[in-house]
This record gives C-alpha cells, structure tokens and sequence, in this order.
C-alpha cells in the first residue's frame, strides 16, 4: 500500500464529522499498529498527543489559535481522568477569547492524574472547587467532561495568569454575560490566598463593553496612558444610520479603531464587509471626525503607537479649538 493507498484508507476508517480520531477509533474502522504508524512516519497524519491523531492536511490549513484548541481537545480524548478542566483551559473550551496564554492544558484534581493527565504538557492544580463552580460538557454523543464555570475562570486566569492575557478572559466573559458580583464574591472568600491582589486588580480592569481580544488589549494600553479615557463602542447617527467605535473621544471627534488581521482575528474579513467599513468611514469624515487605525503588530511598538495617538490627538484638539 502507497502512500495515496493509504491515505485514502485512513480517510475512510476516520471518524464522520471529526476532526480527531482516537487510537481506539481508528482500529475499530479497520486502521492497525502498523498502518497507523506509518501514516504517522509518512506525516500524512499527526499524534497531537498518545492515542489522538489529526489528519495532516486538516492540521496545516488550521490558524495558529485553532491548532491550540485542538491540542487542548486532543487531551480531553485521549484521557478519562476526573479533573476538571480550568483556567485558560477552561476559557477555550467555553469559547472565551485567548491570547498569548501558552497551550499547557490545566486541570483541577483532587489527586494526581495519572496517564495522560500527568504528562509534561499539564499542570495539575490542587484548588478547593464548590459544585456551583463546575459545569459538566457533552463532546460528541457520549464523551463528558468537566471544566469550571465561566467565572470561576475568570478568577482563576486572574489570580494565576498575567495580566493582559487574563483581562482579554474577563471581558469577553463579561460580554457573553458572567457575573461580575460573583466573581467578585468568589474572590473576597479567597481572601489571603495566593494571587488575590491580582484577581482584584484584573477584575477592576474588567469592561464587558469590548468585543475582542484586540480591543481588550486596545483598552489596556489606553489605560496606561496620560490621557482622558475613550468612550467603548460609541454610538453615531450618520445618514440616518447608527453606526459604533470601538474606542471614541467625541468631545475630539476622535475615533481609534482596532483592525484584526490573519494571525488573530477570528472571522475573514468579506469585501462586502470592507465596503461597508469605507462607507461608514467616509460618512463620519464628512462630519469631521477623524480615524486612528491600529493592528496587532501596533500594540508591539509601544512607543511608536503612544506618539500616533498623541498626535492625533494634538491635531483634533486644534481642530476643535
């Protein structure tokens, strides 16, 4: 069997509708030792962990945080432990944004995991956890698991996380509708344990207002900056249409605009899409307001990004004067 033979053959006994496969699965299809080894040796599949496999092609054609997610899934297969999964974990698996948070996979249990669970890609947490802060998942027809509640989390990629990465967390749970008072309750029980004054300090971060981890990361620049705090998603009537910024200053008429790009942004971005941001943009030009447009790579020269926003700020106040 060639390589094409047995590529084909692969594709045949892999699970309907998954992108994983299980060792399990893949012998019960009619995919052996042998055969499955060799699909790995001739890359036309990959082990992201013991016992789970993805198809090389599905790997390759994958940004850079959806192979993440899946490395994180590839643990939850291959592994029947009972620890529940938690911080940013966790956020993955509720769907929270993420960002620059590593792909360590991170489980609370009440004993050490063995298998999977122990290996060197994991960190197992020794946390007290009430039953109200678990919530229990179904992957797939059959397959549960167990990670923490959506504030819980928060709390957790707050108190253990570093700033920037646990803030983009908050907002977004924030914006999908956690509770702030709980979290904060959950923290005041906490109290004089390790990384509380941090969860506090994140949590004061929290705006459930922006609406990606560009813009939380926008907003935490912002903050560290001498200058009078935008308004979040601003509302404009322009030609009979509401239209929102991201950040605005409207006694400026200044607007700051984050742009995702391929690397992090989630959606591809349609022409029809760009169309209507030109259009929008033009309208609100005409009445004088005036655009900073910022991407990620921006936030990585800081300094170079505080002297744009200076001086555009400088030149909407002399046009305001």
């Amino acid at each position: 069997m060639d390589n094409k033979e047995l590529l084909a053959h692969v594709g045949k006994c892999w699970p309907a509708g998954s992108v994983l496969a299980t060792t399990a699965e893949l012998a019960e299809a009619g995919c052996g030792d042998r055969q499955l080894t060799r699909a790995v040796q001739g890359r036309l599949i990959l082990r992201l962990r013991r016992g789970a496999y993805v198809q090389a092609h599905n790997w390759t054609s994958r940004k850079p945080w959806e192979q993440d997610k899946l490395r994180l899934w590839a643990h939850v297969v291959s592994t029947a432990g009972d620890g529940v999964y938690s911080h940013f974990s966790a956020a993955r698996i509720l769907g929270l944004d993420v960002w620059n948070c590593g792909v360590r996979v991170h489980l609370i249990s009440n004993g050490k995991p063995g298998g999977t669970g122990a290996a060197a890609d994991v960190s197992c947490h020794q946390l007290e956890l009430d039953k109200s802060e678990v919530v229990f998942l179904t992957l797939g027809e059959s397959r549960r698991l167990k990670c923490t509640s959506m504030e819980r989390t928060v709390v957790d990629c707050a108190r253990f996380g570093a700033f920037e990465p646990a803030v983009i967390v908050g907002d977004n749970a924030l914006y999908k509708g956690a509770s702030l008072p709980l979290m904060l309750s959950m923290v005041d029980s906490l109290a004089g344990k390790r990384g509380v004054m941090r969860a506090r300090r994140v949590l004061a971060a929290l705006d459930g207002k922006a609406e990606s981890a560009g813009e939380s990361r926008t907003r935490v620049f912002l903050s560290r900056m001498d200058i009078p705090q935008p308004v979040l998603q601003y509302k404009i009537t322009a030609n009979f249409k509401e239209y929102r910024a991201d950040f605005a200053w409207p006694e400026l008429k200044l607007i700051l605009e984050f742009d995702g790009n391929d690397k992090y942004y989630k959606d591809q971005r349609t022409p029809q899409v760009l169309r209507e941001e030109r259009r929008r943009e033009n309208l609100l030009v005409e009445q004088g307001w005036r655009f900073i447009r910022i991407e990620w790579d921006d936030l990585d020269r800081p300094g170079e990004l505080r002297r744009r926003i200076y001086a555009a700020m400088a030149t909407a106040r002399r046009a305001a004067a």
